[in-house]
């Protein structure tokens, strides 16, 4: 049972805690059923209150988180698109250039394609374009 089929459980409530088996419980992943509750601004409160005693808290158990949810959340079921990162292919490349450029993961390099202006991206890889020796840098990277 993958963790939407849990949060529709949770809404519909055809299922309680005994009724799984071993594995179904074990999939019950609170830190999942937090995210995806938490795509739905009515829950919000209630997600807040559940994680305080969640995680590295860990007052609650698995089994108490899904009942806690199992009584409190509405019958009436909305799912609510999951939030996903866009990265365009060229975004990556750009990245990748930046990356050797100022030294740092490419990971960073993201957050440098959100603070340097165009102009100064479009010129770093310009440079790195007409540069023989990128080829080099990219061989020791690996």
């Amino acid at each position: 049972m993958n963790p939407f089929e849990h949060v529709k459980n949770l809404h519909t409530k055809k299922r309680r805690w005994e009724d799984f088996n071993d594995e179904e419980k074990k999939s019950f992943n609170v830190f999942i059923i937090n995210k995806t509750l938490s795509f739905n601004p009515n829950y919000l409160n209630i997600v807040n209150m559940v994680q305080n005693y969640t995680g590295l808290n860990q007052v609650l158990s698995q089994k108490e988180v899904f009942n806690l949810y199992f009584n409190l959340l509405p019958t009436k079921f909305r799912f609510y698109r999951w939030i996903k990162g866009e990265k365009t292919k060229k975004e990556k490349e750009k990245a990748e250039y930046l990356a050797m450029h100022f030294r740092v993961s490419t990971r960073e390099a993201y957050d440098y394609l959100k603070i340097l202006d165009k102009k100064t991206i479009n010129q770093i890889i310009k440079n790195y374009k007409n540069d023989t020796s990128r080829k080099t840098i990219q061989s020791t990277k690996k």
